[in-house]
């Protein structure tokens, strides 16, 4: 085999091998408004990343730039609003006590799942960047795929004091994670 031959051999080899990466244009600067609603809550995300390429003191985890807000839909009374990561999924348990948030934002975000109790304390959060995921692929940069899109089964199942949160991947199966009930 000629050397042209071999490298093109090499090159095939290579991509065949490699992992499911996905090359990215530009960083992330998404703008994104979400809500969900279960009995007399909503829950609302929105975040703002629009600004970060053009403000040095932007901060993407600022209560206005990227929140969590759960609210009593009768009333209108905020039971809690919290900075989060940039979201691109929430969801409310069927029995109001948890709202989770679902991330496949890459880029500048610590955690791509969050979990917080009705009162606003944060139960659970995990960077998943590095995290061995059954179905999850990843960009260069920007993006990390490792739920079913767009709308994951998601269950809670409560054991004493322990919870185990499972939310289906891309490829129909679903990633556990457990966590502390809270107080």
């Amino acid at each position: 085999m000629k050397l042209g031959g071999v490298i093109v051999l090499g090159l095939i080899l290579m991509a065949l091998v490699s992992s499911t990466g996905r090359a990215d244009r530009v960083g992330y600067h998404g703008s994104i408004h979400l809500s969900a609603e279960v009995g007399e809550l909503r829950a609302e995300h929105g975040h703002d990343w629009s600004m970060a390429p053009h403000n040095a003191r932007w901060d993407p985890f600022s209560a206005e730039n990227s929140y969590l807000q759960l609210s009593n839909k009768a009333t209108g009374a905020v039971l809690f609003r919290v900075p989060v990561p940039a979201l691109t999924y929430i969801w409310i348990s069927p029995d109001s006590k948890y709202v989770v948030g679902l991330s496949k934002v890459k880029l500048g975000n610590p955690y791509q799942i969050v979990v917080y109790s009705r009162s606003g304390e944060r139960l659970f959060a995990r960077d998943l960047v590095d995290a061995s995921l059954s179905g999850k692929s990843e960009s260069v940069t920007n993006w990390i795929f490792w739920y079913k899109e767009p709308v994951p089964k998601i269950e809670i199942i409560e054991n004493d004091s322990t919870v185990t949160l499972m939310v289906e991947n891309p490829v129909g199966g679903s990633n556990q994670f457990q966590f502390s009930a809270g107080k």
